[in-house]
């Protein structure tokens, strides 16, 4: 199972304020379709209930401190990262899901996360913005940048992937 954390991020690290995205960007909600879709998504209760409804095409793992069952499809409610990440890989092992699982927050579930993750994907949103929730995380010096590119569309948007560097063994 591969593990990766995607975020939008603004210039003072913050990414969402009351439950919220605080920017539309086109461009941004395509990208994280595009990186998501038809793959399992890892996320906190208030990150699950910010959609209103379960995301197409993905299978949500929503944790919880207070366990759940659930009757939506593609939609189970577990009470911690450890339970979240079983579920995740008994759900890799069928032939229905791909390997890479993605972690889409809220803060506190990226906090506990970053020391499993493969992959990072930030999109660096320009601007400051007032929020309560971060990604004030310092990428871990076994990262590298895989990949930076500014969008052409939209001055100052920046996409990256950070990769952990391979072990030689």
């Amino acid at each position: 199972m591969i593990l990766s954390h995607i975020v939008a991020v603004s210039e003072n690290e913050v990414i969402g304020k009351d439950n919220t995205l605080l920017w539309h960007i086109s461009e941004d909600l395509a990208y994280f379709k595009k990186r998501t879709t038809g793959k399992i998504l890892i996320m906190g209760r208030k990150t699950y209930e910010s959609f209103k409804k379960p995301l197409p095409q993905r299978f949500h793992i929503v944790i919880s401190r207070s366990f759940k069952e659930s009757d939506i499809p593609n939609v189970k409610f577990v009470t911690s990262l450890s339970e979240a990440y079983a579920y995740a890989e008994k759900l890799t092992l069928t032939e229905e899901w791909p390997e890479e699982v993605m972690i889409i927050g809220g803060g506190e579930i990226y906090k506990q996360s970053l020391p499993d993750v493969d992959f990072i994907y930030i999109t660096r949103i320009p601007g400051v913005y007032e929020g309560d929730t971060f990604y004030s995380l310092k990428i871990p010096s076994e990262f590298m940048i895989a990949y930076s590119q500014f969008s052409e569309a939209t001055p100052g948007l920046r996409y990256e992937i950070w990769s952990k560097a391979q072990q030689d063994s």
